[in-house]
């Protein structure tokens, strides 16, 4: 039975997309309990996924953990166009896109104070897609980022109250992204660009995890930036030109805390912060192995996003034996700068609520979550390039998302 979950869940990682929302294209849904608690659960008891959320909170998992899960997103939302442009007085409504984040934990103990893990888990995604006839295509109408980390790690409890960890992260990307050329009226051409690429790019994480006492405990994580290195191919049509891309994304570094408490044996909460260095964020730029049009080599789009800072709590509470229930709450500030907003990642702000229960039974754990996300409007410029027949200054609004999320832990020995 083991064995045909975790091949179930490697099958999932390898082939569903991993997109999501939050803070720009973070992404923190990493298992149902920490879905259920807000993304603050830095100090779970028995549940592998720390590998994630508190690397350093391993030493406290006694023996050999397998977890595994999945937490299925639904964003929506609508956009108003104003006067000025394509698209003018017109209400569209993002297509539907749902996506799938999975995710898969393995923690063993070596000995009395060294612990090691491995994980599969995505920190990065994003979908958003509209109608290839949608007013906004010259920017983008659709951008589906696809990633999957890989974070073999070492804990070691350095005292009886304090313990650290520091892991490597190979992290493996995939961009879809496609907007139009050209424009919509006569003696002008309207094309289809597509850019499909992918890379791998490499990282690091470091964190500690201090107990005050029994009931209160301090974690910090610093997860350092990743340089991606993306190649594949750019396609346009009318005329029907290809040829390679080739470019590069330094994803942001960000540093994590969390503080926790146990109020008895039965109920405890936790805080937190995550802190992103978005600013290393500040273009998108892609290089053509060959004009893709006459003089056109690159295509260079200025980001400029700022630094930004999420907030996260959560309470789990033991009813029985058999049941926890768990609730948590998470504000997201949006990165993205009011003149740098685009169809890429078309959101602001974002709360999130959410529930969830775990039911335990011997040695294995099923945890489930429901959270509920809505996200504050925001005004995307229209273009800037002296062509009044593109589209319009827009309002993004109406935006939310559902989650759900499942996962199982099991302990093995």
């Amino acid at each position: 039975m083991v064995k045909r979950v975790a091949f179930f869940l490697v099958l999932l990682l390898c082939a569903a997309p991993t997109a999501a929302l939050a803070d720009g294209f973070a992404v923190y849904e990493w298992s149902a309990a920490g879905v259920a608690m807000g993304e603050a659960y830095m100090f779970s008891e028995g549940d592998p996924s720390t590998l994630a959320y508190n690397p350093a909170g391993m030493t406290k998992l006694k023996g050999r953990y397998v977890a595994g899960g999945v937490s299925y997103i639904n964003p929506r939302g609508r956009t108003d166009f104003k006067a000025g442009g394509l698209g003018a007085g017109e209400t569209w409504s993002n297509s539907e896109s749902p996506s799938y984040v999975p995710n898969l934990f393995y923690t063993q103990q070596a000995n009395d104070r060294l612990t090691w893990g491995i994980g599969l888990y995505t920190r990065f995604g994003n979908s958003s897609q509209f109608s290839p006839d949608f007013p906004g295509r010259y920017n983008s109408y659709k951008a589906k980022i696809t990633s999957v980390s890989a974070i073999p790690t070492l804990a070691w409890q350095a005292t009886p109250k304090l313990s650290v960890a520091v892991g490597a992260e190979i992290m493996y990307m995939a961009l879809d992204a496609r907007k139009k050329l050209g424009a919509p009226i006569p003696g002008y051409f309207e094309a289809d660009f597509q850019l499909d690429g992918d890379g791998f790019g490499y990282g690091w994480n470091v964190g500690m995890n201090y107990d005050f006492d029994k009931k209160t405990s301090f974690a910090l994580v610093y997860r350092a930036r990743v340089d991606m290195e993306l190649k594949g191919d750019a396609k346009l049509t009318t005329p029907g030109n290809s040829t390679s891309g080739e470019g590069e994304v330094t994803l942001p570094d960000s540093l994590t805390i969390g503080l926790g408490h146990k109020f008895n044996d039965r109920t405890r909460v936790e805080i937190g912060a995550t802190h992103t260095w978005w600013s290393t964020y500040d273009k998108l730029l892609i290089k053509f192995g060959a004009p893709i049009l006459p003089d056109i080599t690159e295509s260079n789009t200025r980001k400029d996003w700022k630094n930004s800072w999420r907030y996260q709590a959560g309470v789990e509470h033991k009813m029985d034996e058999r049941w926890t229930i768990m609730f948590g709450y998470a504000y997201d500030n949006a990165p993205m700068p009011d003149d740098t907003m685009d169809y890429m990642v078309p959101t602001g702000d974002r709360q999130t609520a959410s529930i969830g229960f775990k039911y335990h039974n011997k040695n294995a754990t099923l945890a489930f979550a429901y959270g509920y996300m809505w996200i504050k409007d925001r005004i995307i410029p229209g273009t800037q390039d002296g062509h009044p027949y593109h589209f319009s200054e827009a309002s993004a609004r109406d935006n939310d998302a559902h989650i759900l999320s499942i996962s199982y832990t099991l302990k093995l020995k």
